[in-house]
């Protein structure tokens, strides 16, 4: 029972952070830092956890999607150009993911470089409250635009949801349409994640300790987590509120940097 309490907890950690701006990387290098927490749970759990955020994308934006692949199969040129934006969003990031691997490792061993990419992110959403909600469509130079701030968020600390979406905001992009361009967009990325685990499962076998039942559990509450994560963010993004997470980053990050001066 305490095996399994601890993957629902990361689960719906999981399905939290995954979408809100908030940096799930963020909050894990300051909660092994403080809490002295270990929260590695091994290939396995880590594969089901990210394959429910995927779900709860794919599901959230089913009628979106179902419509894309459709267009493609009928040759419809917008929907083909949609599926070429969001893999233009994703490069920026698999070039830094691949040329910048270890110096990303290294960032997540120095929580005061975390603490303070926290305090950027807070000031970036807080910004991006002041431009005017704009209704642009995603184009090729600001699909790629808001790709590089992906490609930013891989730094512990910047959020990714928040990077994409605020930059989204700056260029002028409808709030909703902004929101599903920057999901969809973690979507392949958030395959690779999972596809990499596989890799990592089948050489070192199931790490985490966990049974059938952990592992089932682990995916349903993160992809029902994550599915509402995403409709309370889009909610707040069309209300205006986007930008109230940056306080809580700015608070977070400024906290935790005061505790690590102060040694």
């Amino acid at each position: 029972m305490e095996n399994l309490l601890k993957v629902i907890l990361l689960a719906v950690i999981q399905g939290v952070t995954e979408f809100l701006p908030v940096s799930s990387s963020g909050h894990l290098v300051l909660s092994k830092h403080f809490l002295e927490l270990d929260v590695s749970s091994g290939a396995s759990l880590e594969i089901v956890l990210h394959a429910g955020t995927l779900i709860s994308i794919l599901v959230f934006y089913r009628k979106h999607l179902a419509g894309v692949i459709s267009g493609i199969f009928k040759g419809d040129k917008a929907s083909i150009r949609f599926v070429l934006l969001v893999l233009l969003g994703c490069i920026p990031a698999i070039i830094v993911g691949f040329t910048l691997k270890d110096q990303l490792e290294e960032a997540f061993a120095h929580p005061i470089y975390v603490s303070c990419a926290l305090i950027v992110t807070g000031l970036f959403l807080i910004a991006s409250h002041f431009p005017k909600a704009g209704k642009k469509p995603v184009g090729w130079v600001s699909g790629l635009v808001i790709g590089i701030a992906q490609a930013f968020a891989m730094m512990p600390g910047i959020s990714r949801s928040g990077s994409t979406i605020g930059m989204s905001k700056f260029l002028g992009i409808e709030p909703k349409l902004a929101a599903e361009y920057s999901f969809l967009m973690s979507a392949p990325l958030l395959a690779g994640v999972s596809l990499l685990y596989i890799v990592d499962l089948y050489k070192e076998g199931n790490t985490s300790g966990n049974g059938v039942i952990e592992l089932v559990v682990g995916f349903l509450v993160s992809a029902v987590v994550g599915y509402f994560s995403i409709k309370w963010l889009v909610s707040l993004l069309q209300r205006g509120r986007f930008w109230r997470f940056g306080i809580y980053c700015l608070c977070l990050g400024s906290l935790a940097l005061t505790l690590f001066l102060a040694k």
